[in-house]
């Protein structure tokens, strides 16, 4: 029996048929009949998903069709369906069938396919294999309306992907997604805007929309009667009105005028928070803006704005003001329309985010000097105080950002700040949960300091011990303006005590010296600069070991800056004894006081210690500690009269002595009045109490004093070293005095030495019974009978400080130290350019050496 065949009746019958005859025989009947392959239609009722996917492999169009139908059903209804058919390989063959000839095959299988797409695993599938050309040429128009719809709606969710975004792009998407969008079926539409506001994403996109002139398209679908497309064509427009030449093509087509009657009409409110977004954009293009003012729409805008009921609207419309107040010749036109006014009108409202994004569009407006004015007689201060109470953290934050601005430059306003009881608010929000607010406070803070009256009032409500908590912050903006508001208000004396009494301002401010942000870095070394100029603050500046964190950071090329060198300078001029440790030098503009002391050179790694830490230590066998502390006792005017002027503050020049004329140098003499012995008897009696019994703290080391306990006695033998040379120099010339006084030195120090017995001169063991005799390492400069040359130009200095005679002391090596002086040289009527000379007390005391001469580099250098 032949396959697909039909059984012979004689067959069916059982019996045998006769065998044919040959030709030219009998003719027998043949009762064979033709094969029939047709069959008859099969029913069947499919009630599984697996029978319809097997269905999809059928060569018959009407199953194909009736199979992609209900599947398509089935997908719609759930992501689960949809993963469970991809599971079962539905999702290959399906993109086969977009393939096929039948046109209602093709538009139903295209339809099963653009479903699929929605689910994020099967997307993942679908970028693997090449599908993304033939699903775009569906979009052509000789393809079914349906095929049309669902090929886009499958690009616009394979568009989620930046990825294929770009892929998209380079196959010329753009062209017939611009076609659909001017279609009559809504869902057409809608998926096309949707997938071009994807591809808008990426930067190529906008201007290629420019050149198909697709923006045209977008915009007229601002008016459809479905929200989800105006809401579409407002994303569009917001990323098309990025690229300046866009704005030109919306401008020239009416867009904005367009787009602002759009925000006038009721009916479309539930959008109106998209539009204002894609407003702001072109709000930002100053011929834009000018546009609209020019036809009156920026006024309507701005009543809309304040009549509007919807907080979402007037939020977005407040953000897109701000925005576009970024530049400042938008701010001008917003300063003609009034804006200001409009925005502190916002801030009286309920919602928070209304008053939010009023107090961002403020915080804008403020950077102008004019709307800084127009604001405060708008009542804004007032309002924003309000604003700054509020238990909203975000209102908080940026209601003082806006008054950080406002306040900026403006005394006005810092004086209505305070009037409106602004500053007590301030001081409150240093310590809010928010470190952008204790940073923006800072700011205002720092602002209102350029008044005098307004930062006493300030420092009296407690500032600077609520600058802990922002200068202890996490975020670095808050570090940094915690450490401006200390530089800010570092010049104020009553600051300066408040610091003392806070003591851990010192460390935590320190601190900050080591951090990784520049900022931070920065205003901590200009507030260090400030504070030091107070000696007490500057002790507890080095004592944290400030001087040691600025040094390193001068070593580093990437952190060295102006600020550091000048911390630097002013942390070694605050303290002269750290300054000649670490420096091996003072100025003569560097004038000694009371407390100064040399410990000694620091070497790499060392660190220099206080005289209450040197004078803990036990008596040991290294080079002694001298020590200036000579304070004089109060007298009478007449009776306190010295050579010269009073030597200044740490760091400055002294004033040079006055005379009754001018010597052959051209340098003033020293003018003094000659004492009666009635006063020296006095004064002898002074010194002999001191020596018995004077016990005062160092000049700005009080505090750390109180905590070694250490309390240097007064030196009377310098003191009486200094009466005893006042008569000596009155009324001679500058190069005598420098002479006179080096004679004087090196009488008390030993006298002269040859070069040859200085190693054998032998003060080291006067010294180390020095240390005996006083249990310390410290030793007053005075009790030294035999020294060289360190101790030798240590007394010099000091001595010519308290005289007025301007020198220096350097420090070299192997214990050798010198001073230098600077001195005219004339003859006649013919005077020469100063000159620098080193100071002889020692071979030849009183002998000026030139400076960088021979006889230089014997007296300083150890042959």
């Amino acid at each position: 029996m032949v396959k697909g065949g039909k059984v012979s009746s004689s067959a069916a019958t059982g019996k045998t048929p006769a065998p044919n005859t040959a030709k030219g025989g009998k003719p027998r009947q043949q009762e064979e009949k033709a094969i029939d392959e047709t069959f008859e239609p099969l029913k069947l009722d499919v009630k599984g998903a697996q029978t319809a996917v097997v269905c999809l492999r059928s060569t018959e169009d009407t199953v194909l069709i009736r199979a992609c139908d209900s599947l398509f059903k089935f997908a719609d209804k759930s992501d689960g369906n949809k993963l469970m058919l991809h599971e079962m390989g539905a999702t290959d063959i399906l993109f086969t069938l977009t393939h096929h000839e039948n046109p209602i095959v093709q538009r139903n299988a295209t339809m099963v396919f653009g479903v699929m797409a929605a689910h994020p695993d099967i997307r993942r599938h679908l970028r693997k294999i090449d599908c993304i050309p033939h699903m775009i040429s569906l979009l052509s128009p000789e393809h079914e309306q349906l095929t049309n719809e669902f090929s886009v709606y499958w690009l616009r969710y394979m568009c989620n992907d930046y990825s294929t975004k770009s892929q998209v792009l380079q196959l010329n998407v753009l062209q017939p997604l611009i076609r659909l969008i001017n279609e009559t079926d809504p869902d057409i539409k809608f998926n096309s805007l949707s997938t071009v506001d994807h591809i808008l994403d990426d930067f190529n996109a906008r201007s290629l929309i420019r050149e198909l002139n697709g923006i045209e398209p977008i915009l007229n679908n601002l008016k459809s009667e479905y929200p989800q497309i105006t809401e579409t064509v407002c994303n569009c427009i917001q990323k098309l009105a990025t690229d300046p030449f866009n704005r030109a093509v919306i401008r020239d087509i009416g867009g904005l005028d367009r787009m602002i009657d759009f925000i006038g009409l009721d009916e479309t409110k539930d959008v109106h928070v998209h539009c204002l977004n894609a407003l702001a954009n072109l709000l930002e293009d100053t011929e834009c803006l000018d546009l609209i003012q020019s036809n009156g729409g920026l006024k309507r805008l701005m009543q809309f704005v304040q009549d509007s009921v919807v907080p979402a609207v007037q939020a977005a419309a407040a953000k897109a003001i701000g925005r576009a107040a970024r530049k400042p010749q938008n701010r001008k036109i917003f300063a003609e329309q009034d804006a200001e006014r409009a925005m502190v009108f916002l801030l009286l409202g309920d919602n928070d985010e209304v008053r939010i994004a009023a107090c961002q569009a403020l915080a804008v407006m403020a950077e102008s000097m004019l709307s800084r004015e127009t604001i405060r007689n708008n009542d804004g201060i007032l309002t924003l105080v309000q604003m700054m109470q509020k238990d909203n953290p975000r209102l908080r934050e940026f209601s003082t950002l806006a008054m950080s601005n406002l306040t900026q430059s403006n005394p006005n306003n810092i004086r209505e700040l305070q009037d409106q009881g602004g500053l007590e608010v301030l001081i409150r929000l240093l310590n809010d949960e928010k470190d952008t607010t204790k940073a923006y406070a800072c700011v205002t803070l720092a602002n209102c300091s350029t008044d005098q009256v307004v930062r006493t009032n300030i420092l009296e409500k407690g500032l600077i011990k609520n600058l802990l908590v922002p200068l202890q912050a996490s975020y670095e903006l808050a570090q940094a303006k915690a450490a401006m508001v200390l530089s800010a208000y570092g010049i104020d004396q009553k600051a300066r005590e408040d610091i003392i009494n806070n003591q851990p301002i010192i460390p935590h401010l320190v601190s900050l010296l080591k951090s990784n942000h520049d900022e931070v870095r920065r205003n901590a070394c200009f507030a260090i600069s400030v504070l030091c100029i107070e000696q007490a603050i500057a002790i507890e500046i080095l004592r944290h070991g400030a001087l040691e964190i600025v040094r390193d950071l001068n070593t580093s090329e990437s952190r060295k800056s102006k600020f550091t060198e000048m911390a630097l300078q002013k942390i070694l001029d605050s303290h002269l004894s750290a300054k000649y440790s670490y420096l091996g030098r003072l100025e003569s503009n560097n004038i000694t006081t009371d407390g100064f002391y040399d410990m000694g050179p620091v070497r790499d790694g060392g660190t220099f210690l206080t005289i209450e830490e040197l004078a803990a230590e036990e008596v040991n066998d290294r080079r002694p500690i001298l020590l200036l502390y000579a304070p004089e006792k109060k007298k009478s005017s007449e009776s306190k009269e010295k050579i010269g002027t009073t030597t200044t503050t740490t760091g400055r020049t002294a004033k040079t002595p006055k005379s009754s004329g001018k010597d052959k140098d051209g340098r003033s003499s020293v003018d003094q009045s000659s004492r009666s012995k009635k006063d020296k008897t006095s004064d002898k009696r002074d010194v002999s109490e001191d020596k018995k019994h004077t016990e005062k703290d160092l000049s700005g080391v009080t505090s750390s004093n109180s905590k070694s306990g250490y309390k240097p006695t007064a030196d009377p033998d310098f003191q009486m070293y200094l009466e005893e040379i006042q008569p000596q120099i009155i009324r001679v010339p500058l190069s005598e005095q420098i002479s006179t006084l080096a004679r004087f030195v090196s009488e008390k120090m030993g006298g002269t030495i040859s070069p040859d017995d200085v190693a054998t001169f032998g003060y080291e063991v006067a010294m180390n019974q020095l240390k005996a005799e006083l249990h310390s390492n410290v030793i007053p400069i005075g009790r030294v009978r035999k020294g060289i040359h360190a101790q030798r130009a240590f007394l010099f200095k000091t001595l010519a400080d308290r005289l007025g005679i301007p020198c220096t002391l350097t420090r070299g090596n192997y214990n050798r130290a010198w001073n230098e002086v600077i001195l005219g040289e004339s003859s006649g009527s013919v005077r020469y350019p100063a000159k620098t000379w080193i100071v002889d007390i020692l071979h030849e005391p009183g002998r000026l050496i030139l400076a960088n001469s021979s006889d230089a580099r014997i007296y300083t250098i150890l042959s």
